[in-house]
């Protein structure tokens, strides 16, 4: 998932640099790539989206741009690349990458950024993700009961553990897809 994050800035290019490593490093990105036009940095690994059901964890690689206006005015584009590999997305998680996002605009136009409350919309996203696995989990083994249960009677013979396994597998995606999906309204 992509996010696009811009403001202008008005303030002195070595100083605005400063600002914005300490504002990333204090969120846990490292800098991985700079030059004199922008900088990359990265948060998380492929091992956190696979392992862990918290967004904090997962990968994320953020593309800053500084781009010089006038003298002492620049343009931040931060454009944040979220990997959720591995992951049905959750409304919290959804929320909590916009507000990731928007956390940079607030700390540089307005040197404060609210990092408790984002921290607490990702193990929020988290505790949401756990609940629609385990919901998913259950649904998806009943759901797959019932579907061996209906071809056992309907075929002369056993199906074999690996079709049973496939099955029960695919009834527990296709529950976390539609207790995830995109268009899901929110009450």
């Amino acid at each position: 998932m992509d996010k696009l994050s811009n403001c202008n800035i008005k303030r002195n290019k070595k100083l605005l640099v400063s600002d914005i490593i300490k504002f990333y490093e204090t969120r846990g990105y490292t800098l991985i790539d700079a030059n004199a036009y922008g900088m990359t940095l990265k948060k998380g690994s492929w091992w956190g989206n696979l392992t862990s059901l918290n967004p904090l964890n997962w990968r994320t690689i953020v593309r800053l741009d500084v781009i010089k206006v006038e003298k002492m005015d620049y343009d931040l584009f931060a454009q944040y690349k979220f990997s959720s590999a591995g992951q049905f997305l959750s409304t919290k998680t959804k929320l909590f990458f916009s507000k990731e996002a928007e956390a940079f605009n607030e700390a540089m136009i307005n040197f404060k950024v609210d990092i408790d409350g984002i921290e607490q919309i990702g193990k929020e996203a988290s505790v949401e993700n756990s609940k629609n696995m385990f919901s998913a989990l259950l649904m998806g083994i009943l759901i797959a009961f019932l579907l061996i249960f209906a071809l056992k009677i309907y075929l002369p013979h056993d199906l074999p553990i690996v079709a049973n396994s496939g099955i029960t597998l695919l009834s527990i995606i296709f529950c976390n897809y539609i207790l995830n999906r995109p268009n899901k309204t929110v009450n």
